[in-house]
C-alpha cells in the first residue's frame, strides 16, 4: 500500500490545475470572442442602414465594440474581418464629418490587417482599399499605384485580382495627366514671369494687346483652338468642373489684354467636342476666352511666337462603340489589293505641302520656289497612293494659298489621319550641297537642325530655343517611336528610288528638330526635304516631270513599305 503525503498530494493537484486551466479557459474565451464580435457587428449593421440619421456617438460605440472584440483575442479568426470593419468604419466616419483623423485611423486598421495577416483571404481587400484611399481621398495615384502593384504581385489569385489591375491602368493615367497638368503650370508661369519682367519696364513695351484672332478645329474627341494676340500677354487656364446650368469648360485669361467689341462674341459649333467658343473683357486689363466642351479626358496648352499665338490642344473621353450585331464575314476577293491584304491598318494619309501663298519657302536657283516643288510632288504622291494603296488621302492645300503651321497639324487631327507627312526643299549657303534628309519631332543639340527648324517655322533660332523647352514637357505623348520609324523607312526608299537613275544622291539621314507643324500630331509625322533646291543641277531636275514624278515613287514606296511592316507587327 503506497501513502501519499498531504503536501505532496496539494503540489500535484496545483500543477495539474496550473496546466490545464487555459485549457478549460480557451472555450470560454472563445465564446466571448464570437459573442463581441456578434454585438459589435449588429451595431454596426443599425447604422450602415442609416449613415445619414446616425450620430457621432453612434459610430464611435460601433468602433469601440469592434476594437474589444479584437482585443479580446487578436489571434482569432475574427481578428481579421474585426479590422477590416474598423478600416471601413473609421473611412465611413471620415466622409460623414471630414475629419482627418479618422481617415488616418482607417488607413492604420488596414495596414495592421495587411501586415499582421498577410495569408487571410481578406489581405488584399485591405490594400485595395487603402489604395482607393490614397487616390481618391489623397489625390496620390504614386502611392496607389505601387499599392496595387503589391496586391498584384502578391495575391495574383485573390478576390481583388481584376478590380485591382483596372484601377492600376486607371491611377497610372490620371498620376501621367497631374504630371502634365504640372508641367503645363511651370511652363505657363515661365512665361508670365518673364512677361510680367517686360511689362515691368516702362515704355512701348506697356501698351495694351488686342485679341486679333480665334481660330478652332473640333471633332468630336479632338480640339485646337489658337488665340491670336496683336503683342505678347500673360496667360493662365482653368478647367471647370461641369455643374447643373453649366457644362465643362476651360478658360483662358489674357493679362493686358483688350477684347473689341466687335471681338467679344459667343461662336455656336456643336460639332463634337467643343460646344461654343466665347472670348469678352472679363476686366478692363483682363480679357477672357471660354471653351465650353462636352468632355475633357486631357488638354495642354502652349504659346508660338512671330505672330504671337497661345495654341490649346483637348482631348475629349472616347466613347465606346456599341455592340453590333455579328455578321458573316465578307466573301475574300480572287485577287486581294494591297490594302485589302493589310486589312486597312493605314486607312487615311495627311499630305503637307510646306509653305504657299504669301510664304514661297526656300528660293533656289532661277527664282525657283519651294512652295510650288512641294505641291506639285505632294499631288503626284496622293494619286499614286490612292492607286497603289487604295487608302484615302487628304493634301492640307490643293493650291496655292498660305496655311499657318498650326492650322496644318490640326487638319490633320481632325480628320483622323493615320500618318502625316510634310514634304519640304533644302536650302544652303553653298551651291555644292545636295541630297535628301528626314525628320522627326524630338529635341536637339544640333545647330544646324535647328537653323533649319528656324527657318521651316518662319521664326529665329533664339525662339527655337525657347520652343525647345516647351517641347520638352510636351515629347511624352508624342509618336516619337512610331514617327522615328516611319522616317527611317521613307527616307530609304526615297535615297534609293532616286539613286536608281541619278546616282550619286547623298543621304543625310533620320534627324531630328522641333518643327511646329509636327508638334500635337496624334499620328506618326515626318517632315522630308527631298532636295536642296539651292544646287544648280539640283534645281535643272527639279524642272522636270519625270524627277518630280520619281520622288513621289520613293515617298510612295516608303509608305507602303511602312504599312507592310506596321501590319507584320500587328499580326
Amino acid at each position: 500500500m503506497i501513502t501519499i503525503r498531504p503536501k505532496i498530494c496539494a503540489v500535484i493537484i496545483f500543477t495539474v490545475l496550473f496546466i490545464a486551466a487555459p485549457l478549460l479557459a480557451a472555450p470560454s474565451q472563445g465564446h466571448l470572442t464570437v459573442k463581441r464580435y456578434n454585438l459589435a457587428r449588429s451595431r454596426y449593421n443599425e447604422i450602415k442602414f442609416s449613415p445619414k440619421t446616425a450620430r457621432l456617438n453612434n459610430w464611435q460605440a460601433a468602433a469601440r465594440a469592434f476594437v474589444r472584440a479584437y482585443k479580446t483575442n487578436p489571434y482569432s479568426d475574427r481578428a481579421p474581418a474585426s479590422l477590416l470593419t474598423l478600416g471601413h468604419i473609421y473611412f465611413k466616419m471620415y466622409k460623414r464629418f471630414n475629419n482627418k483623423d479618422y481617415l488616418h485611423k482607417s488607413l492604420t486598421y488596414y495596414d495592421d490587417l495587411a501586415s499582421l495577416f498577410p495569408k487571410h483571404p481578406y489581405a488584399d481587400d485591405a490594400l485595395y482599399h487603402t489604395a482607393r484611399i490614397y487616390a481618391l481621398t489623397e489625390g496620390d495615384y504614386k502611392d496607389a499605384a505601387l499599392t496595387l502593384a503589391r496586391l498584384l504581385a502578391v495575391y495574383p489569385n485573390g478576390d481583388m485580382l481584376k478590380k485591382a489591375a483596372r484601377d492600376l491602368l486607371r491611377w497610372k493615367a490620371a498620376q501621367a495627366r497631374k504630371e502634365k497638368a504640372r508641367s503645363v503650370r511651370v511652363r505657363a508661369a515661365a512665361h508670365n514671369a518673364k512677361m510680367a519682367l517686360h511689362m515691368a519696364t516702362p515704355g512701348p513695351g506697356m501698351q495694351t494687346a488686342v485679341l486679333k484672332n480665334l481660330r478652332h478645329w473640333s471633332t468630336k474627341d479632338y480640339t485646337r483652338v489658337v488665340i491670336e494676340t496683336s503683342k505678347p500677354v500673360i496667360y493662365k487656364g482653368f478647367l471647370l468642373k461641369k455643374q447643373k446650368d453649366h457644362p465643362r469648360r476651360l478658360y483662358i485669361n489674357l493679362r493686358n489684354c483688350r477684347i473689341s467689341r466687335r471681338m467679344q462674341k459667343t461662336i455656336p459649333i456643336h460639332n463634337g467636342l467643343l460646344r461654343r467658343l466665347r472670348s469678352a473683357q472679363y476686366k478692363p486689363r483682363i480679357g477672357r476666352v471660354v471653351l465650353d466642351m462636352n468632355s475633357v479626358s486631357d488638354y495642354k496648352i502652349f504659346n508660338l511666337e512671330k505672330p504671337f499665338r497661345i495654341v490649346i490642344d483637348i482631348k475629349g473621353v472616347k466613347r465606346r462603340a456599341r455592340a453590333q450585331t455579328l455578321l458573316p464575314a465578307p466573301l475574300v476577293p480572287k485577287n486581294p489589293t494591297l490594302a485589302q491584304q493589310l486589312g486597312l491598318r493605314i486607312k487615311r494619309i495627311i499630305i503637307d505641302p510646306g509653305h504657299g501663298g504669301k510664304d514661297p519657302g526656300a528660293i533656289g536657283v532661277g527664282g525657283l520656289r519651294e512652295k510650288d516643288i512641294v505641291l506639285k510632288v505632294a499631288k503626284m504622291l496622293a494619286r499614286k497612293l490612292r492607286s497603289r494603296l487604295r487608302a484615302q488621302v487628304i493634301l492640307t492645300r490643293t493650291r496655292d494659298v498660305f496655311i499657318p503651321l498650326e492650322e496644318r497639324t490640326a487638319i490633320a487631327n481632325t480628320k483622323d489621319g493615320d500618318l502625316f507627312i510634310s514634304i519640304h526643299a533644302n536650302a544652303a549657303r553653298s551651291p555644292k550641297a545636295h541630297g535628301i534628309e528626314t525628320y522627326y519631332l524630338d529635341l536637339t543639340n544640333n545647330k544646324a537642325n535647328m537653323r533649319l527648324a528656324a527657318s521651316e517655322n518662319a521664326t529665329s533660332a533664339h525662339n527655337i530655343s525657347d520652343l525647345q523647352k516647351i517641347l520638352s514637357s510636351l515629347m511624352h505623348n508624342s509618336k516619337k517611336q512610331e514617327s522615328a520609324k516611319l522616317a527611317h523607312i521613307v527616307n530609304r526608299n526615297l535615297v534609293d528610288e532616286m539613286d536608281k537613275d541619278y546616282g550619286g544622291i547623298k543621304n543625310h539621314g533620320i534627324k531630328k528638330a522641333p518643327f511646329i507643324v509636327l508638334i500635337g500630331a496624334q499620328m506618326p509625322s515626318i517632315l522630308t526635304e527631298i532636295a536642296f533646291i539651292t544646287n544648280p543641277k539640283t534645281a535643272k531636275r527639279l524642272r522636270q516631270h519625270k524627277y518630280l514624278e520619281d520622288l513621289a515613287d520613293g515617298l510612295a514606296n516608303g509608305i507602303i513599305q511602312y504599312t507592310k511592316v506596321l501590319d507584320l507587327a500587328r499580326r
